[in-house]
């Protein structure tokens, strides 16, 4: 029994890569798992580094997504005011409670400003 999956249903030699010699380009048809299929171009030594290569960058393409990034700050910065929080109760001083929402603070116009500079095009 077949698993519905995304496969590569084709692998094509173009031609050899002009920038990089010893590199080939091949256009690889992948199905969907909607059954579209739709052809996407890949770099490689041979077809196997081309088909690896195209999985890694669909894989970092997926990680660097801007909401993936966005939750899983959100909760880092959730845990940090979390922490000053019950620092703050522990010591019974409000400074931990103001130092833990600045640093958050800080922590979302950094990615703010990294993101907007990533994202330019």
């Amino acid at each position: 029994m077949k698993k519905n999956r995304r496969r590569a249903v084709h692998a094509e030699l173009v031609r050899e890569s002009k920038d990089n010699p010893g590199y080939f380009r091949y256009n690889i048809t992948i199905r969907e798992k909607d059954g579209m299929e739709h052809v996407v171009p890949a770099y490689g030594k041979d077809m196997q580094d081309a088909i690896e290569r195209l999985l890694w960058n669909e894989r970092v393409d997926k990680v660097t997504k801007p909401k993936f990034v966005i939750a899983s700050l959100a909760g880092l910065l959730l845990g940090m005011v979390a922490l000053s929080g019950m620092l703050g109760v522990i010591y019974n001083n409000p400074l931990w409670i103001a130092g833990g929402l600045g640093v958050c603070g800080v922590s979302l116009l950094i990615t703010s400003l990294t993101s907007s500079y990533l994202n330019k095009k």
